[in-house]
C-alpha cells in the first residue's frame, strides 16, 4: 500500500508545548500503544462516548503565545478510511469537551478541527487558536469566535458525531507530535475604538485581508469575462446527464432510477448510464437578507429605510452591469458546475436552475406542510392526529398544484427525484413514545409519501426526508427502505466511509445519497467556519475530496451534495449560521482550491466509483 504525505507549509516558528500526547488518558474503550514521547498508537473499536484520548486539568495549559495547535496523524489500516477530530476547551472540565455546534449556540467556549484520511495516508491537523485579545470583538460589535488561549483546560482526541458499529478494526491511528506552531498575528487586532463599522460595502469583513477580497467595483465587473474564459468542461466521459458515456449501457426508462451492478448501488439516467450524484445545495443568486436596522453603525454604506442590506444582490449587479442580471447569472452557474466537475443541482436551489432542464437535480416538495399540526415537544408532524393523514395528502397535493416548478420538475427527465421535509426529529421522538408504536406512524407518513410523489410524478425517485445524522433507530431504517427509493442522510463529518453495510434488513437493502456536508475555516474573513471545521482553504479542498472518495467506496452511497453554494452572510443568517461554506463568497469569487479539486475529482468521477478509490 502506497503511503501519501500530506504537504504543509513549515511555519516559522513552533512554540514551546508543556503538553504532549504522553499526559493524555485513555477514554472509553480506545486502545493506547505508548510509542515514545510524544507518539502514540490509537485503534478505535468504538466511536461511542468520546473514544479516543484525552487530556484535561482545571489549572489548564497555556496556547497564547501560536497561531496553530498542530499534530501530526496517520492512517494505519489498509482498508478503511478513517476520520478523526481535535477539540479544544477552555470551559473547565466537567464533561465531554464539546462539538463545534454546541460552541456556536451554547457558548461553552470549545473549538475543534477534523481531519479524513485514506488507508496508509498521513497528515496534520491544525487548529487555529482564536486567541480573545486578538479576534475578540469589542462589546455591541460582533467577531470571530475565540476561546481563552492562556487557559486551555481540555484537548481531546475521538471521532466526533458517531454513527459506526463497533468493530475492532474500526480506526487505527497513530498520532504524534503535539505541537504549538506559528505566532500570534498579533496585527489583527483592532482598535475598539475603530472596530465600528466593520462590514464594507460588499458585505465583507472590513478589517481582515486576504488575497481574493475585493476593494472596488471595477475588479466585480472584471471578474465576469476573466471566469468565463477559464471555464471548460470537467470530464469528456459524461453524457448529456452527467452519466458515465462509455460505461456499461442499462435499459433506458426516460426517468432517473436506482439500481445495484456490480455489487454497487447507483442511479441510473433516464438514457441508462450509470450516475453518482455530485451536487451543491442552495444555489441561488442569494439566500439571506442582512438587517442592518439594528446595528446601522456596524456598516460602511448607508442602511437602506426598511434595513434590507441584500449585499450578493448588490455585488451581482456591479458584476454583470444591470439589475436583471438573473438569467446570464444561472447560465453562468450552469457553466460554473460543468467546469467544477459537478453534476446534480441540490436542494433548495432557485427553481430557474431546474426550469431550464440542462442538468439533473432534485427538489423538495416541502418542509413543515401547511395546515398539518406539528408535535408540541419535537420538530415533527403529530402523526397521531386524527386528520393527520387527510391533511398531509392535501398539502402535497397543493404544492404541485401550486408550484410551477415541481410541476415541470414531475414531467422532466432532468428530475432525479423529490425529497418531502428535512430533518425531522424521528431520533428523539421514536425513543419517547417507543419503537412499537412509531412503527405504526412511521409507516403512515412515509407510505403517503411515496402514494403522493407517484400520483403527481410518476417515475420520479422518492428521496425521502433527510435524516439528522446516520444514527437512526432500527424501525426508522426499516420503515424507510420500505417506502424509499434512495434514504437521504445528512452529514457533516471528515468520512462516512465506515458507515455499515448491513444497516438495513436482508432483502430491503435501498441506496443513500448524503443531502449536506461540508467544510469550512477563518482565513478569507468570516467569523465562524461550519460544522466541520478544517485550518484552511488548501485543507477544505482536500477534505472535500477524502469525504467524495469515501463515498464513492461506499458500496451503499449514490451521491453526495455539498451545502452550500455561497456563503453564509458574515453577520449570519436568521438562526445565527454564519457559515464559511460556499464554493462562492459574498461577492460570488469561487474558492479556487476547492473548484480545482472538485473539478479534479470530477474527471476521475467514475473511475473511482467502479474501479476503486484505494
Amino acid at each position: 500500500m502506497k503511503r501519501v504525505f500530506i504537504a504543509v507549509s513549515l511555519l516559522a516558528c513552533v512554540t514551546s508545548l508543556a503538553l504532549t500526547l504522553d499526559d493524555f488518558q485513555t477514554v472509553h474503550k480506545a486502545i493506547v500503544v505508548r510509542e515514545g514521547t510524544n507518539r502514540v498508537r490509537v485503534k478505535f473499536p468504538s466511536a461511542e462516548w468520546g473514544t479516543g484520548i484525552k487530556w484535561e486539568s482545571q489549572k489548564g495549559t497555556d496556547m497564547s503565545g501560536a497561531r496553530w495547535l498542530a499534530v501530526d496523524v496517520e492512517n494505519l489500516s489498509r482498508t478503511r478510511q478513517s476520520r478523526l477530530t481535535m477539540h479544544v476547551s477552555a470551559g473547565g472540565v466537567s464533561g465531554d469537551s464539546g462539538d463545534h455546534a454546541t460552541a456556536i449556540f451554547k457558548k461553552n467556549r470549545s473549538i475543534n478541527t477534523g481531519i479524513g484520511l485514506n488507508p496508509g495516508e498521513t497528515g496534520t491537523m491544525r487548529l487555529m487558536l482564536p486567541h480573545i485579545g486578538i479576534y475578540g470583538a469589542p462589546e455591541g460589535a460582533k467577531g470571530p469566535y475565540v476561546i481563552d488561549t492562556a487557559h486551555v483546560t481540555s484537548v481531546h482526541f475521538q471521532m466526533q458525531w458517531p454513527y459506526e458499529d463497533e468493530v475492532d478494526d474500526l480506526a487505527d491511528l497513530r498520532i504524534s507530535n503535539l505541537r504549538l506552531e506559528g505566532e500570534p498575528d498579533a496585527p489583527r487586532k483592532v482598535d475598539a475604538a475603530k472596530y465600528c463599522p466593520f462590514v464594507d460595502k460588499y458585505g465583507q469583513f472590513a478589517h481582515g485581508d486576504w488575497r481574493f477580497k475585493i476593494r472596488s467595483d471595477g475588479e466585480l465587473a472584471d471578474d465576469l469575462p476573466a471566469e468565463l474564459a477559464r471555464l471548460k468542461p470537467a470530464s469528456e466521459t459524461w453524457d448529456r446527464f452527467g452519466g458515465w458515456k462509455d460505461g456499461p449501457k442499462l435499459k433506458a426508462t426516460g426517468h432517473f432510477r436506482a439500481e445495484k451492478v456490480g455489487g454497487k448501488w447507483w442511479l441510473v439516467t433516464p438514457d441508462g448510464t450509470l450516475f453518482f450524484s455530485v451536487g451543491v445545495d442552495v444555489t441561488r443568486t442569494m439566500t439571506d437578507v442582512t438587517d442592518g436596522s439594528l446595528h446601522p453603525y456596524w456598516y460602511e454604506s448607508k442602511v437602506p429605510p426598511d434595513g434590507k442590506m441584500p449585499f450578493t444582490l448588490w455585488n451581482l449587479e456591479k458584476k454583470f452591469g444591470r439589475k436583471d442580471f438573473a438569467a446570464g447569472y444561472y447560465d453562468l452557474v450552469l457553466k460554473r458546475f460543468d467546469s467544477w466537475g459537478i453534476n446534480t443541482i441540490g436542494n433548495w436551489s432557485a427553481p430557474e436552475l431546474s426550469l431550464k432542464s440542462k442538468k439533473p437535480y432534485v427538489m423538495s416538495v416541502l418542509e413543515r406542510a401547511k395546515g398539518v399540526k406539528r408535535h408540541p415537544k419535537f420538530h415533527i408532524y403529530d402523526l397521531a392526529d386524527p386528520d393527520f393523514e387527510k391533511n398531509f395528502r392535501v398539502a402535497i397535493r397543493a404544492r404541485f398544484a401550486e408550484d410551477v416548478a415541481l410541476a415541470h420538475a414531475a414531467k422532466d427527465p432532468m428530475c432525479i427525484g423529490f425529497f418531502v421535509d428535512n430533518e425531522l426529529q424521528f431520533q428523539k421522538w421514536i425513543p419517547d413514545v417507543g419503537e412499537n408504536v412509531a412503527a405504526s406512524y412511521l409507516d403512515l407518513y412515509f407510505r403517503i409519501c411515496r402514494e403522493e410523489l407517484a400520483r403527481a410524478a410518476p417515475g420520479k425517485l422518492y428521496l425521502g426526508s433527510r435524516f439528522v445524522g446516520f444514527r437512526q433507530a432500527g424501525v426508522l431504517w426499516r420503515t424507510a427502505a420500505r417506502h424509499c427509493d434512495v434514504v437521504t442522510v445528512n452529514a457533516y463529518a471528515n468520512s462516512v466511509y465506515n458507515l455499515s453495510e448491513k444497516m438495513f434488513e436482508e432483502g430491503a437493502e435501498k441506496p443513500i445519497l448524503v443531502g449536506e456536508f461540508h467544510f469550512g475555516c477563518y482565513d478569507r474573513g468570516m467569523f465562524k467556519p461550519g460544522l466541520a471545521p478544517v485550518c484552511d482553504q488548501a485543507e477544505r479542498a482536500r477534505s472535500f475530496t477524502r469525504f467524495v472518495e469515501g463515498c464513492l467506496q461506499h458500496p451503499l452511497i449514490v451521491g453526495c451534495h455539498w451545502f452550500q453554494y455561497r456563503d453564509q452572510p458574515l453577520l449570519g443568517r436568521g438562526d445565527g449560521e454564519a457559515y464559511q461554506i460556499g464554493f462562492v463568497d459574498v461577492v460570488d469569487r469561487p474558492y479556487p482550491e476547492l473548484t480545482r479539486a472538485a473539478r479534479k475529482l470530477g474527471g476521475e468521477l467514475y473511475e473511482k466509483r467502479s474501479n476503486g478509490v484505494w
